[in-house]
């Protein structure tokens, strides 16, 4: 986002003077934390066999029952995916010899969660229909635009200050609306406190922690 202003448009005679405008460029940071609401996991089904033929129609059949599964709970068929499908030969080495021990195929499905309340229930469930890889967990904020206007609302005000702040220092009069405002990475999230998996009896407790959403802006202001 670039925000241009002409200098010579400001009301006050010190700024519309022709004088030579000294500029002052700081960086301003704003964050905001949220707690995520939905999450994005991936469940794998592998399946060995001596016969490629037999490890597929198994690995069909498992996959297909974990899909069963886990919509019979209410996630809709939209929210999965086929991450990737793959097929490898496995072999012994015996005396020195590679001998074809049979095939391995895996198919991994990634699922989206809307209520991240449901993880853990989830999990447990595809696992009792023959998942046996969970490669990983993101825990996400579905709305995330609202928390990062704020938070690049609060990187405008932190702009301004440290301008003002330098602007006291030097003992210089400064306009406190930048003529130049350079959006930088939009967007960055950072997990503040990690998931953590706890297995117990029942379902399998998932801790969502928070998430951090940061924007970063670049302003320039003048001074007299």
């Amino acid at each position: 986002m670039d925000i241009l202003r002409d200098s010579d448009n400001y009301k006050s005679d010190d700024y519309t003077s022709g004088k030579n405008h000294n500029r002052l460029k700081v960086f301003g940071k704003g964050s905001v934390s949220v707690k995520p609401d939905a999450a994005e996991v991936v469940i794998g089904i592998i399946t060995e066999n001596i016969k490629l033929q037999a490890a597929q129609e198994e690995n069909a059949n498992t996959t297909q029952q974990v899909i069963n599964s886990i919509k019979a709970i209410g996630v809709l068929p939209k929210y999965i995916q086929t991450q990737n499908y793959n097929i490898r030969p496995t072999y012994d080495y015996i005396d020195g010899k590679q001998i074809l021990r049979g095939y391995e195929v895996s198919n991994n499905l990634k699922i989206l969660i809307r209520n991240i309340d449901f993880v853990g229930e989830i999990i447990d469930i595809a696992v009792k229909n023959g998942a046996n890889t969970v490669s990983g967990i993101s825990l996400i904020v579905s709305d995330q635009t609202k928390y990062y206007y704020e938070a690049l609302r609060l990187a405008a005000i932190d702009a301004q200050k440290k301008a003002s702040v330098m602007a006291n220092e030097l003992n210089v009069k400064l306009n406190i609306i930048p003529i130049q405002i350079i959006e930088q990475d939009k967007g960055n999230i950072t997990p503040i406190t990690g998931m953590t998996f706890k297995y117990e009896s029942g379902a399998t407790p998932i801790e969502a922690g928070e998430n951090k959403i940061t924007a970063d802006i670049e302003a320039v202001f003048i001074y007299i």
